[in-house]
Order: C-alpha cells, then structure tokens, then sequence
C-alpha cells in the first residue's frame, strides 16, 4: 500500500468507526490536507458513521457564535458530503429547524417569555441556540485554523470541540499547518484530540495527488515536478493549469518541443511562487550570470568568493535539472506564465508561439543535428563538425533566431573561422532579420558577446533612428511615460552641445519650465550598472545644470529663479569631479 493509501485508510477509518473523538490532522502548509480529505469525502462518504456532515473553514471567522452559525449553515447528510453547501442544502437546514422547533418553543416557555420581554432583540439569540441545537449527529471538519480571525481564541474553538464530541453525538477532525501555534492551544489540546495524523508527502505523492497517474507528455511534466521536489498541492495546481492551457498545440509538436515546455513551466512557476522553496530567480534563468568582470587567478575578496558560491549553487541546481540556457521559446513561455492572468489573447499569443516554435524546429532540424554531432565526443572531429553547421547554415540560415546564429558564431571564431562566419552574419542582417518584424534592441532576447555580431547589429538597430532637434527630444521625453530612456532619446540628448542646451533654456517660455529642467537634472540622480549608459546620465546633467547657472548670470530676476536648482549644486560638483577624467561624448 503507498504512502497516501495508508493516510486516506486511516481518515476513512476514522471517518466510518463507531467511538466518538476528535483527532488532528496535521501537515505544512500547502501540501494538500485539505485535498487528501476531499478525496476521502468523495470516494468513501456512505460509509461514514455520522449522517450528517460539516465542513467548515475557520478563515476570518471572529467570534464562537459565527462558528456555531457557520456549522449550522454548511451541514449537510452524508451523501451530500462531496457538494459544495448552497441555497438549497441551506433552505433544507431552515425547513428542518422550522419542523423541529415548533414544540420545542411549546415546551419552553421561559425562552418565550424571554422574548416577550425583549422584544426582536430576544429572538435572535433564540434561533442561534436552535440552530446550534440541530448540529447533531455530525461529521465535522474544521480547516484554516491558523487564519482563524483575531477574535476568536483557541480556547473557545477547542471547547466547543469537547463540547460537540461529548454531548451532541459528533465527531470532528481538524486540518492543521504545524506551526506558529499559540501557547493556549498546546495548554489545551491534549484534553480534547485523541490522536493526531501526520502528513509528510514526498515530491511523487504531491505529483500523485495533482496529476494521478498521466501517460505522454503530462508523465514528464510530473517527473519534472518531482525532480524539482515540489511538495506545494497549490503550485503544483498552477502549474498543471497553464499546462492544460497550451495542451492542445503542444499534443501537435515534436516530442524535443513538448520536453522543453514542460521542462521551464514548473521551474519558472516555482522560481515566480515558491518563495523560499524556490532555488533560482527567473533573471538568473533567463540570463544566468557569468561573473565576467572575475578575471582567472586574480585573488578574490571574501565577498567574491561568496558571489561565485552563491552563483555556482543556482548553476548546480539547473544543471542537475537538466536545464542549461533559456532561449526565446523559454523567454516566451515566462512572460505567458507572469501575466498572472490569462487573456484570450495572450492564449492565443502563446499558442501561436508554440505553433511558430514548431515549425521553426522543422526548419532548422540540420543545426540540432549539428549540435548533437558537436556535443557527442572529444573526438578529433573537426571537419565534420564544421561540415555540419555549414550544412545547417545553408539550408536554414533564415530560420535562425539571432540567439542560434551568436551560439554557432561563438565556435566558429573560437576555431578560427572568423572570416567565414562574419560572412554569414553579414548575409542574415542584411537578407533575413529584416523579415522578424526586429527594430528595437530591446526586442533582442539574449545580445550576442560575438563582438562583430553585435556591432552589426548595433548598426542594424541605428538605421531605425531619426535624427530629431534639441526641442524635438525634450518634448518626447517629457510626454512620454518612457522620459529619456525612449529610443535613442538619452543618447541623442548626451550628445547634443552646450550651446543647444543654451538655446533651448534661453528661449523656453512654459508654465512646464520647471517640470522639464528638473526632468534633465534628474538623470544626475540614476545610478546604472552600465558604465557607457551612466556618462550619457551624467552628461545630460552636467550640460542642465550648467546652462541653468549660466543662465542665472543674466539678471537678478534670473538668479533668483534659479534659487528652486541650487539643490543640485554638490551633485553637480560630485559628477563634474567624476567626469573630469572621462573623456566627452564628441
């Protein structure tokens, strides 16, 4: 018998025996208690002992009255065990309450004439106690007790446990995330628990439990859970949900393409939602981190020794997944995931990439057998080798995504076959890339390190760029959400002279004067890790503020004015220092 066999034997043993008790059944959070027990309510409900049943979640609920309402209001008999409580299991508690209740207020005449008394006031406190009354007989479940509201103490839940074991016939098992529990429960709950049940699930009862016993390509998505080791039932739910989603079109590709989809949706899924389970960042599958600016044998600081431990850990663990680097199709399948939400549209969108990801494959079927041949041995195997990315590249070099073409470049200059791979690169920017729809450099999804490559290809993305005026570019940037970080915008507004900055500032007549100055001084206040991006940041400052002062020379109505900037002025003195020795931007 497997692991979940025997806890679901010992739930329905409990659920069908004759002894009244209260157990617990315990377990971290999200690993599917509450799963576990529907599934027992479903397959094992007319054997219970009990004939009605109470499921009830302690979420939010504030006082001991709404309990007992709450108990009332989602009771229902045994066979309905496995239905969500409704109107109508509700009007069937209200018609028992009415049926039974009519000789019982005969009988009760200090109840009546209590709410005689008291008028309506009397009566609400009457109907809870004959609700409460009707909770007998009863299976009950109590679940979410550690999001429990903050009026309701442990000690009144734990009471009214005894109190429903031992005088209305019940019994009841409470679902229970093992920690951060109160010292008044643990004063408390040996008197009123039996036993306790732990569930400890490993990776394939979680998997077991979410997707059963799948054959294809669902049976690799759950492997890929379990090697993953994720216990979580609720992300092991989200990650079959957008499996489900793009099931169809991935039912239609090859077996290599359904094996890399099903390999990123769970890893990205439990790096988004994890939290302390996850061992990588979705930046770091993405891109990784390389550590490039560590030069070999420079003696490395403790900090840098802890980086390269830090990053080589996260390197192991994808390794050892079988994950080795994110390309497009991996890129598409996170963004899919991050939405959060799905769309009709953003389906759509990714079933269309899935459909292009197939075809693209069958397209460029020579480079993965190029790859294999490359990857297969340390043989002395050169030629072929060769042979077989040429072929590749001849048959498919439109295909390629500028991510394929930089990977084969890499080998081609590391062989010493500079000339003929430029070549090539020099035919793909000018034939092929045109057709992709590319005319951002952000719309790149890894830049290539080939240096030739990507000179190319910044020249490639610079014939997109127009030329615009001084006033031209600080009007975009001020009415855009972008600011100076639009195409090209920052760029052009670093290389703009003195005397434009001059002209424009000495000439601007707008109520927004002070809005677009402070928009170009603030690029003194970004901090970037790119070096070239930070000078064209410091240039844009430096040429404000000192147009501003000079500006101010001019009158005395002038500097005056330029009493709201002087709060730039130490800035302005820090990055002139640190720019001294930077040469300009011509």
């Amino acid at each position: 018998m497997s692991y979940l066999s025997s806890i679901k034997e010992v739930l329905s043993t409990f659920a069908s025996e004759d002894n009244d008790r209260a157990v617990i059944f315990k377990g971290a959070w999200g690993t599917g208690k509450t799963h576990l027990w529907r599934q027992v309510v479903l397959e094992k409900r007319d054997s219970f002992q009990k004939r009605n049943y109470s499921y009830v979640s302690l979420f939010g609920i504030n006082s001991l009255k709404n309990l007992k309402q709450a108990l009332f209001e989602n009771k229902v008999t045994k066979e309905s065990a496995h239905i969500i409580p409704n109107e109508t299991t509700l009007s069937e508690n209200i018609k028992d309450l009415g049926s039974r209740s009519a000789g019982w207020f005969r009988k009760s005449s200090s109840w009546l004439n209590e709410i005689s008394a008291f008028g309506i006031k009397g009566f609400g406190p009457a109907v809870e106690a004959l609700q409460f009354l009707r909770v007998t007989d009863t299976l009950i479940v109590l679940d979410d007790f550690e999001r429990k509201g903050s009026g309701l103490q442990d000690k009144e839940i734990l009471g009214l446990i005894s109190l429903l074991i031992e005088s209305k016939n019940c019994r009841v098992i409470m679902l229970l995330h093992e920690n951060n529990l109160s010292k008044e429960y643990f004063s408390y709950h040996e008197k009123v628990f039996d036993y306790e049940i732990q569930f400890t699930p490993t990776p394939e009862d979680a998997a077991t439990i979410v997707f059963g016993s799948p054959t294809g390509a669902i049976e690799t998505l759950k492997n890929n859970c379990i090697k993953l080791k994720i216990t979580n039932i609720r992300l092991l739910k989200k990650v079959k949900y957008y499996a489900n989603l793009i099931d169809e079109p991935i039912q239609k590709a090859d077996k290599t393409i359904a094996d890399q989809a099903y390999l990123i949706l769970p890893l990205a899924i439990l790096s988004m939602y994890g939290g302390d389970d996850s061992k990588v960042d979705i930046d770091f599958i993405l891109n990784g981190n390389p550590l490039d600016y560590i030069l070999p044998g420079k003696e490395l600081t403790p900090e840098e020794n802890v980086q390269i431990n830090k990053v080589q850990a996260k390197a192991d663990y994808l390794s050892d997944y079988g994950f080795t680097q994110a390309d497009e199709f991996d890129a598409s399948i996170i963004k899919f995931i991050e939405n959060g939400y799905v769309e009709q549209s953003t389906l759509k969108s990714m079933i269309e990439t899935v459909e292009k990801k197939i075809d693209h494959e069958r397209q460029i079927s020579k480079l993965r057998m190029a790859w294999d041949l490359y990857h297969a041995s340390f043989g002395d195997n050169e030629a072929r080798v060769v042979s077989g990315f040429k072929a590749a590249i001849n048959a498919g070099l439109q295909s390629f995504s500028i991510h394929e073409l930089n990977s084969v470049s890499e080998v081609f200059t590391e062989i010493g076959e500079d000339k003929y791979i430029n070549d090539v690169i020099d035919e793909y920017i000018t034939k092929h890339l045109p057709t992709q729809g590319l005319t951002e450099k952000d719309q790149v999804f890894q830049w290539p390190n080939n240096s030739y490559f990507s000179t190319k290809l910044d020249d490639y993305f610079s014939s997109f760029d127009e030329d615009k005026s001084f006033k031209d570019l600080v009007f975009e940037a001020f009415s855009s959400p972008s600011g100076v970080q639009g195409r090209n915008v920052l760029e052009q507004l670093a290389k703009a002279t003195e005397y434009e900055y001059f002209e424009y500032f000495s000439t601007l007549d707008d109520y927004q004067f002070t809005n677009i100055a402070r928009m170009l001084l603030k690029c003194g206040q970004v901090s970037t890790s790119d070096d070239a991006r930070q000078k064209l940041y410091s240039h844009v400052f430096l040429k404000t503020y000192s147009t501003l002062v000079k500006l101010s020379e001019q009158s005395r109505l002038n500097k005056a004015r330029m009493s709201k900037f002087y709060g730039f002025a130490k800035l302005y003195g820090q990055i002139e220092k640190q720019m001294q020795e930077a040469p300009a931007i011509p």
